[in-house]
């Protein structure tokens, strides 16, 4: 059995109820997440707010920084049991459409559950499967001649030459288009969860304010950081397909 408490990344960021909007504010940045669980002077679980309440309830409808945080969160917060199984945790994420879940031992609180932790966990999971095959290939690529062009030739037939991308935090990823008569796609690389620098990796993608984990195709090129995008495109690197 595997339990919520096994995954979770990171210790839970609680701010009193009594404390002002901007020094929750300030909290967020210094701990560097997006949502603060509210409590009573009794340290028990009253309410969560997140960056966008903050913006959304409290900026947009001019509510000034001096007021307590409590006139911003939500009170009816779904929580996890420190004990419960992580299965159940994967359902009441899409059951309800949640970003995070508070978990309490008790009326303790243990942690946040967030989606993303579940994410890391099923990517580090398929990377302990693809890996793997992934080396097989390579090996199977270089006990192949290759000729003119990079071109492995294996008995009849013809493969494209390939190898694995690898990266390292703040390198640009480039997903190239032109093959589908679309733009190039760039993203910075966050996180590599490999330490030889192997997919997935975590990218913000410049063209949305979406952060996903990816492996990259046989149309993506990784930049050191600090290439300019104007850089050649030639020596583009896939995992295959």
């Amino acid at each position: 059995m595997t339990d919520v408490l096994s995954v979770i990344s990171a210790p839970p960021v609680t701010v009193e109820r009594s404390r002002t909007i901007g020094e929750a504010a300030q909290k967020m940045d210094r701990h560097g997440v997006g949502a603060l669980l509210i409590t009573d002077d009794s340290g028990h679980l009253v309410g969560i707010v997140t960056d966008r309440d903050i913006v959304l309830r409290g900026v947009a409808r001019g509510i000034p920084m001096e007021a307590s945080i409590d006139r911003l969160m939500t009170t009816e917060v779904f929580t996890l049991s420190a004990d419960v199984e992580l299965a159940h945790a994967y359902e009441v994420f899409r059951d309800h459409a949640l970003r995070r879940l508070p978990v309490l031992d008790g009326d303790r609180i243990v942690g946040v559950l967030s989606a993303d932790d579940l994410l890391i966990r099923d990517a580090r999971r398929i990377e302990g499967l693809v890996r793997p095959l992934a080396q097989e290939v390579i090996a199977r690529h270089r006990r192949t001649p290759v000729g003119a062009g990079g071109i492995a030739h294996a008995g009849d037939g013809v493969i494209a030459s390939r190898r694995l991308v690898r990266a390292h935090p703040g390198d640009t990823l480039v997903i190239h288009g032109r093959t589908l008569g679309r733009p190039d796609r760039f993203g910075e690389i966050l996180e590599v969860r490999s330490p030889s620098g192997d997919p997935p990796f975590l990218v913000s993608w410049s063209d949305s304010d979406h952060v996903s984990f990816t492996y990259p195709g046989p149309d993506a090129e990784v930049r050191p950081r600090g290439e300019k995008e104007t850089a050649t495109t030639g020596g583009r690197a896939g995992n295959g397909s």
